[in-house]
């Protein structure tokens, strides 16, 4: 296999396992004290979205719009498949000696099925509309200004992203109404950061595939 076509399957697995690993953790919610900034109450899953986007971004750059898209549909499969699982594994009875009893496990995974839904669609509108308008930024810039197809596009997913996710959550009552506007503008403030420090990231992500696989 090629150099290309490993770096291409390592960041398909990373985002498919960051994906994952925040629909897993997300139902925690936590207040992120940040310097001239008021306290920012997000949940801990949205401390991987940079992650994501950035991946995502770099996908789009070197692999094309439709490669990128086949690593979100990739992971969504792969979400909905955990989420089976997590299903039967909630409805399979705990042995009386079990470290973990049937009512601490339903609590901790059970949300997992409509909240992690709410997420995976949510993922998959803002990472399709991030490569969409990244590939469309690309082409207008005669591939020039990374920074700024890099920042756009994330900024316009990540705000797309958080209000479908949120407003489901509410609907189904695992988020509470009266904490919607707060974790909405918590969560766009913190992506909003995180899109702008990614941006040297980004800058040597590119580097680095560049140089593993010569391309110029």
């Amino acid at each position: 296999m090629k150099t290309f076509e490993k770096i291409y399957l390592i960041l398909g697995c990373i985002f498919c396992t960051t994906v994952v690993t925040g629909n897993l953790i997300f139902q925690k919610f936590i207040s992120l004290d940040i310097p001239y900034l008021p306290t920012l109450d997000i949940s801990v899953g949205v401390l991987l979205y940079p992650i994501t986007f950035l991946i995502s971004d770099l996908l789009t750059e070197f692999y094309g719009k439709e490669r990128a898209k086949f690593v979100v549909q990739v992971t969504v499969i792969t979400s909905l498949m955990v989420m089976l699982l997590l299903y039967i594994s909630i409805k399979l009875p705990a042995v009386h000696w079990s470290p973990i009893s049937d009512i601490e496990f339903q609590k901790a995974f059970n949300v997992y099925g409509l909240g992690s839904l709410a997420s995976i669609i949510a993922i998959y509108i803002g990472q399709l509309t991030d490569i969409i308008i990244f590939s469309w930024l690309k082409v207008k810039t005669n591939n020039k200004h990374l920074w700024l197809r890099n920042n756009v596009s994330t900024i316009i997913a990540q705000f797309i992203d958080t209000t479908t996710v949120l407003i489901i959550l509410s609907i189904f009552n695992i988020l509470p109404w009266q904490q919607l506007l707060d974790v909405f503008i918590s969560s766009i403030i913190f992506k909003i950061i995180s899109a702008i420090l990614d941006t040297p990231f980004c800058y040597l992500g590119h580097y680095l595939i560049k140089r593993l696989t010569k391309i110029k």
